[in-house]
Parts: C-alpha cells; sequence; structure tokens
C-alpha cells in the first residue's frame, strides 16, 4: 500500500473511525452519528490520546480522506471536530488495507495484532471474520470491549 500523505498512526485512525462507523445502526438510537460514537470514545482516552485522536481528524481531513468540520482551531482548543464520514479517497485505501490483511489472513489463519496507537494491543481472532462481520465491524465489536462504549 503506497500512502505517502498520512502517518501511519493516521491510518490507524481511520481505520479505527470506519471500525466505529459500523457500530452507529438503529439499535443504538443515543449513538446515532458517527460523531456520537467518536464523542463516546474520546471518554476513555488519556489526555495525549485525546490530543493525537483530534490532530489525526484535521489531518485526515486536509489530506482529503475525511469529511469532518476539524481545522488548526480544533487541535489548538483540543476539541473533537464532527465528522460526518470517510471520502472515497479514505474508503479506496481501506478498501486496500482490508485486502491486504485478508490476503494474510488466508495465507496463515492466525490471530492479527493490531497496535493501534488508541487502541494498543488489540487482537483479531480471524474466526471473527466471517461472512456475517467485516473485517471492520469485528475491530469495532473489539474496541467497544475494550473502551467499554
Amino acid at each position: 500500500m503506497d500512502i505517502k500523505d498520512i502517518t501511519k498512526e493516521q491510518l490507524e485512525t481511520l481505520i479505527l473511525i470506519k471500525s466505529l462507523e459500523e457500530f452507529v445502526t438503529d439499535e443504538h438510537e443515543n449513538l446515532s452519528s458517527l460523531s456520537e460514537v467518536i464523542w463516546t470514545l474520546e471518554e476513555s482516552l488519556s489526555d495525549g490520546e485525546h490530543k493525537q485522536l483530534v490532530s489525526d481528524i484535521c489531518k485526515l481531513t486536509e489530506t482529503g480522506y475525511l469529511l469532518s468540520d476539524g481545522t488548526e482551531e480544533h487541535i489548538g482548543t483540543d476539541r473533537i471536530p464532527e465528522v460526518e464520514g470517510i471520502t472515497p479517497k479514505g474508503q479506496s485505501v481501506l478498501n486496500e488495507w482490508e485486502k491486504e490483511i485478508r490476503g494474510s489472513i488466508g495465507k496463515g489463519g492466525m490471530d492479527i495484532h493490531f497496535h493501534f496507537s488508541l487502541l494498543d494491543g488489540l487482537t483479531i481472532n480471524p474466526s471473527l471474520i466471517n461472512g456475517s462481520i467485516s473485517l471492520f465491524g469485528a475491530i469495532g465489536n473489539k474496541a467497544k470491549e475494550m473502551l467499554h462504549i
């Protein structure tokens, strides 16, 4: 995967946001938008993680991977921007990343360990990723467990 305009940490944030986006369903009326899920996530973060999330969202918006109102002002005030969703450019990168991961699962079938800056130590067992749940759904479910969302 050839990504030159974002960091590994920003890619991880994009993956996390996509995973949380799958959590937004009619079942969770109190978390009916992506921003509401992210704001709930923010309550579980340390100060450093919070700053990183704000910065990553703003940079991903600036580089065209996310749709949000994130600006330098959000970084200065350490305030989570309102996130509307992932752009086609962002979705393209996520599709490529998912294809790489699924390829490695197909070869070895071993647990996948993610070292997200925001979710260090997240592990996904390949058996969780089947026809009924996407890779991002599995990550989102694990993230919810770890963060008590």
